[in-house]
């Protein structure tokens, strides 16, 4: 199962290698590292973000109490989903068209609505919204979309399929 693990170093020499050892050490493959500086709020401090595969989940938590035991900050961590994803790019008046209630709706049908990222200068002014659904398969996925349509009609918006 693939994990996403986020910790906050310490911005200096041998932080990184440091952190990424409980992993190798408790049989995890290490796919991605993403270092960034730049997001720092705190000065002296580095976020960092590390996607594996590891093949018990329990392991997980033995990584974080060896993390922690260095006094590594272990901020969050999750199981990356893997099923299906969809993206929507919906156009129009979508806030005043109520937006909430179109993600409600589809979030009835059984799929997860996520990355939701949107546009809007005025209220009286056309808006864009990007989201992107996630089910576990193409047939959650197809009636979701189906679903985006319909609403998109009676809200007259102008849906993009990503």
């Amino acid at each position: 199962m693939k994990i996403e693990l986020e910790v906050e170093l310490t911005d200096k020499p041998g932080e990184l290698v440091r952190c990424l050892e409980p992993i190798s050490a408790l049989g995890g493959n290490i796919l991605q590292v993403i270092h960034s500086r730049a997001r720092s709020a705190t000065k002296g401090v580095a976020p960092v973000s590390i996607h594996f595969e590891i093949e018990n989940l329990d392991v997980v938590e033995d990584i974080k109490l060896l993390m922690e035991r260095q006094n590594i900050r272990v901020v969050k961590w999750a199981q990356e989903f893997v099923g299906f994803k969809q993206v929507f790019i919906l156009i129009g008046h979508v806030f005043e068209k109520d937006i909430t209630d179109t993600i409600i709706r589809l979030l009835d049908s059984g799929v997860l609505v996520n990355e939701v990222n949107a546009k809007i200068t005025q209220k009286e002014e056309v808006s864009t919204v990007k989201f992107s659904i996630v089910g576990n398969t193409e047939q959650e996925i197809q009636y979701a979309m189906n679903l985006c349509k319909e609403i998109c009609m009676e809200k007259g918006l102008f849906l993009i399929r990503g």
